[in-house]
């Protein structure tokens, strides 16, 4: 498995799209290989949903690539793409498929496939791997195929992809840091709960992390301390042992001006690129959309570009390369926190970031919702409702809604119906347009059946 490349994936994504072949693999849920048992128990139907929003790597995909699926996509999604300007790449589906099993255990048992992938990166002078994250998993599928696997090693990942290494390198950098403590068991929660509260001017809120977990799992906020004994039992009930072991991190919960997401690139040489600056919406600490560009002014966007190429050479020096995802935020004084998390793999904003490269400068918002359905919502259903409320993207007035998945729609059945998680993209001239196609966007979901916000 060869890891030296000099291939830049950033120019590749955006400027030279014809340069180099890369493999797509969404494995998501890689937490869950870095630490077996540690997120309680999944639910399937929720699960299925998840594990389709693989498409979303059609954002991303050149002409000359692979792309590997659990089933091939809907004709009318991908013409749809298309007809943005989107290229579709060669799909591959491992036989046999299976809706839950991860995407590398897929590929791992079908011989075949690995066969064409190698032959495919032979025929292409050398071809890449570029998963959600790096695992042992991956590692093997690169392994096996011939493939050039671009990220950090495994292990490394592991150790990045946790939010007591995000906190003691944002305190080595000598960043601002959020009051808080790692704590080794649940007195010691209790006793940083206590003191945090004990120092605070009024009431004071807590967020409890376990130190692995993705999406809002593994994250509780207390609204005030006599919360604190129920949700310390309800997080022991849910954590494994590793994670349990492992600690956790107490920190205050601020009220904030912006919650943002930056992403940086670090290449084999060292440099440091933020590729990407987005304001993000949240419920909760969950994630529910974006807002890029930032425009956040020039003092702030130089502060953040400053925190990201300081960042990026700390984490270079311990080894890390590829692509990072870094969330921040500034309180309500204006104050910057650049490290709150880092993330290294790709997240669900990773796959948006490069959209202008084809659909051009413009506003763009990212929306997700879950939705349950009495009836079965296809792509082509939901794109027939958003035209005839005037809300679908046109290329030729280069505005409007963009739903950019379709196998998560009706993905899996309830007894009260279809899950859905509809990803969508909007687009306009405006932030008061887009915002107007935001609200018009939840009416019209909202008639499909109670719209609710993600959790994944």
């Amino acid at each position: 498995m060869d890891r030296i490349s000099d291939v830049n994936v950033l120019a590749a994504l955006s400027t030279n799209r014809s340069q180099h072949v890369f493999v797509w693999l969404f494995n998501i849920g890689a937490e869950e290989v870095w630490h077996p048992g540690s997120r309680g128990i999944a639910d399937p139907a929720e699960q299925t949903v998840v594990n389709r929003m693989e498409e979303m790597n059609l954002l991303l995909c050149r002409s000359q690539d692979i792309l590997v699926l659990r089933e091939q996509p809907e004709p009318h999604y991908l013409e749809s793409l298309q007809r943005m300007g989107f290229t579709i790449p060669r799909i591959e589906v491992p036989e046999p498929s299976d809706p839950l099993m991860p995407i590398s255990e897929l590929v791992l048992a079908d011989e075949g496939l690995l066969q064409r992938l190698q032959t495919a990166s032979q025929e292409a002078g050398g071809a890449y791997l570029m998963p959600y994250a790096v695992t042992w998993k991956e590692e093997e599928v690169a392994e096996r195929c011939s493939l050039t696997l671009l990220g950090a090693c495994s292990d490394l990942c592991v150790r990045v992809n946790d939010k007591m290494f995000s906190r003691r390198m944002a305190e080595h950098l000598g960043f601002p840091v959020t009051e808080g403590a790692v704590c080794q068991d649940e007195t010691e929660v209790q006793a940083a709960c206590t003191r945090i509260a004990a120092e605070a001017a009024g009431p004071v809120r807590f967020i409890i992390k376990q130190p692995h977990g993705a999406s809002g799992k593994g994250m509780v906020l207390v609204e005030d301390m006599s919360r604190l004994n129920g949700v310390l039992n309800v997080m022991k009930r849910f954590a494994g042992r590793d994670s349990l072991a492992a600690g956790w991190l107490v920190e205050r919960w601020y009220d904030k001006q912006l919650d943002l997401n930056y992403q940086i690139y670090i290449g084999m040489d060292g440099g440091v690129t933020l590729f990407s600056l987005k304001v993000q919406q949240l419920a909760g600490t969950v994630y529910t959309g974006s807002r890029m560009p930032a425009e956040l002014g020039n003092r702030l966007e130089e502060e953040i570009r400053g925190c990201a190429e300081q960042l990026g050479a700390s984490l270079f020096a311990v080894g890390y390369t590829g692509i990072a995802s870094i969330d921040g935020f500034v309180d309500e004084g204006g104050r910057l926190f650049p490290v709150i998390e880092i993330n290294g793999r790709l997240t669900l904003s990773t796959y948006i970031s490069f959209v202008s490269a084809v659909l051009g400068e413009r506003k763009f918002l990212s929306r997700y919702y879950r939705v349950v359905s009495a009836e079965r919502l296809t792509y082509e259903s939901l794109c027939g409702l958003l035209r005839e409320n005037g809300l679908l993207y046109g290329a030729e007035r280069r505005e409007g809604v963009i739903v950019y998945t379709a196998g998560t729609l009706s993905a899996a059945r309830l007894k009260q119906g279809f899950i859905s998680r509809i990803f969508t993209l909007i687009t306009a001239d405006s932030w008061e347009e887009a915002e107007d196609y935001a609200h018009r966007l939840e009416r019209t979901l909202a008639d499909l059946q109670q719209v609710q916000a993600l959790h994944t």
